[in-house]
């Protein structure tokens, strides 16, 4: 088969690679938007993750002339009639719309990560209807949505259950943080983590900390960060998987997102925060629709981490949640008892090769089509 791949983020990268091992081992040949990890699992990359790391509304209009030249170059590439399927992963600003395309091209379309639609409404799934073969759902709530809507899916587990548990060589610290992978929220996560910390440890004088820096994050300036507030960069800062790194520390503190159900298969007491610009919280108040902004949260049903968002996630504020969770053993106690739920809850491994299959039967297909 020939199949374009587009992930838009970190997690994508991470999840649409283990399943373009399965398909490259099958002698298949993958064109793909995504990051190093895309890259090593052998596919051939047509444009970088970087390209599409932006978050927020108004971080999209400043980046929008090079993102409509690369919607523009994936267009042509589906258009071309030299696909036999298209796999996007998540990110559904960009791939509901190359989606659409691709169904205008006949070109098999297998989603997967499903889009948000408990988060956003209705109106994605009615999108999905039009112009997707399958879509390959992660999370266990999500399959009677989609039955409801007459959307073709199916669960096939959580890709994180695919790594194996391991933990990195190191150092154990007490605490570990987590600032997301995007350079926006990097920028507005780690200083307000770090003023936590810095109050934690005056107060802890012997406290280990970690702090995660993922691939897409800028370097050199968390470094600056850290140095400024007299952490040493050179030995604090790590840059190590997450779910690895995770396994080291005692407790964690997690921006929102694929990282919060990392941190509940290391099994380790956490907490999640997020913050982002006035104009995207305004806006994404008057249109996400869930009690709990932490998947953790939202897989087991109920506020198992606590959750910090916007002027909620103030330095004292975090610090006194970041002692609670390295010292009240009745409240690390408890939470690990509903983290296993978590765990439960997510399926059982092998969604990489679910997903891997689903693309032979759609692909194949598609392929004897063009040969007959």
């Amino acid at each position: 088969m020939r199949v374009l791949v587009v992930a838009g983020e970190a997690s994508g990268d991470a999840h649409a690679a283990k399943v373009v091992r399965h398909l490259v081992a099958r002698g298949d040949r993958v064109l793909a938007v995504g990051g190093e990890q895309l890259a090593a699992a052998g596919a051939t990359l047509v444009a970088h993750i970087d390209a599409l790391s932006v978050l927020g509304f108004v971080e999209v209009w400043a980046r929008l002339p090079r993102l409509l030249a690369l919607y523009r170059k994936l267009q042509a590439l589906l258009r071309g009639g030299e696909l036999d399927l298209f796999l996007p992963v998540d990110f559904p600003g960009l791939n509901l719309r190359l989606a659409a395309t691709a169904r205008r091209a006949g070109v098999p379309v297998l989603y997967y990560v499903g889009p948000q639609v408990w988060a956003w409404g209705a109106g994605r799934l009615q999108r999905l209807q039009q112009c997707v073969d399958h879509v390959a759902l992660i999370l266990p709530f999500e399959p009677a949505l989609y039955a409801r809507s007459g959307v073709p899916a199916s669960f096939v587990g959580h890709p994180l259950l695919d790594d194996p548990e391991e933990r990195e060589r190191g150092t154990e610290v007490d605490l570990g943080l987590f600032p997301g992978s995007r350079p926006q929220e990097v920028r507005r996560h780690l200083p307000v983590l770090l003023d936590a910390a810095l109050l934690l440890c005056r107060k802890h004088p012997s406290l280990r900390l970690l702090v995660s820096r993922a691939p897409t994050a800028p370097a050199a300036w968390m470094g600056a960060e850290l140095q400024a507030r007299g952490f040493d960069a050179a030995t604090v800062l790590e840059s190590a998987p997450a779910a690895r790194l995770m396994r080291r520390a005692r407790a964690l503190f997690v921006a929102s997102g694929t990282a919060t159900l990392e941190a509940a298969l290391a099994e380790r007491p956490f907490a999640v925060l997020y913050r982002t610009g006035w104009v995207n919280y305004a806006l994404a108040r008057r249109l996400v629709r869930v009690p709990h902004i932490a998947l953790a949260n939202l897989v087991a049903g109920e506020g198992v981490v606590r959750e910090f968002i916007q002027q909620e996630a103030s330095p004292a504020a975090l610090a006194v949640e970041m002692e609670r969770l390295l010292f009240d053993v009745a409240a690390r106690q408890q939470q690990l008892a509903g983290l296993s739920q978590v765990r439960a809850r997510l399926g059982t491994a092998g969604a990489s090769a679910r997903v891997a299959e689903l693309a032979a039967r759609l692909g194949s297909r598609q392929a004897a089509a063009v040969v007959s």
